[in-house]
């Protein structure tokens, strides 16, 4: 019994390997310049999902009314999610701020607390000093500018972008 390898067509392995590096460049664009909209997109995405999950909850509920013996759980499964997914739409904005000033102050407690504690051990002459004051520096920004992480995630894909992007034309 002969065991056969099969290979991909070139031309499929080539479209493929493409799309990678362009996909990663498109998300980690909209990820370092636009990432509040970015979020804010996910929340409606979210909602909209979870509405029409909702949706369908009312549709089974209906069609097994008299069936179901859980029947009033599709029910309140139906209008609970058309509730939260219209909520999720409504405060996307009110979402996306939340949560970049939860990580900004959290960036801000972590490097002030890492910065006094390696002060008070005398131990400030170090790289963790300079880490410290850049978390202390991401917090602002995420406060006040944009989402630090994504922002962080978003350069990160550019740059592999880029690094499959010159290996695929080598």
């Amino acid at each position: 019994m002969k065991t056969e390898i099969i290979k991909p067509k070139k031309e499929m392995k080539e479209a493929r390997s493409l799309f990678n590096p362009i996909i990663y460049l498109v998300l980690g664009l909209l990820l370092m310049f636009k990432s509040n909209e970015v979020i804010e997109l996910l929340f409606y995405v979210l909602g909209i999902i979870i509405i029409i999950y909702g949706i369908k909850s009312f549709v089974v509920y209906y069609q097994n009314k008299d069936v179901v013996h859980y029947k009033n759980i599709n029910l309140t499964v139906a209008i609970a999610s058309v509730i939260i997914g219209v909520l999720l739409i409504v405060l996307s904005g009110v979402l996306e701020a939340s949560i970049r000033y939860v990580l900004g102050f959290f960036f801000i407690f972590m490097g002030i607390s890492r910065l006094l504690t390696s002060i008070s051990f005398n131990n400030y002459k170090n790289f963790s000093t300079i880490s410290n004051i850049i978390l202390i520096a991401l917090g602002i920004y995420s406060i006040f500018f944009s989402n630090a992480v994504l922002v962080i995630i978003g350069v990160i894909l550019v740059i592999n972008a880029i690094i499959l992007f010159i290996e695929y034309f080598r």
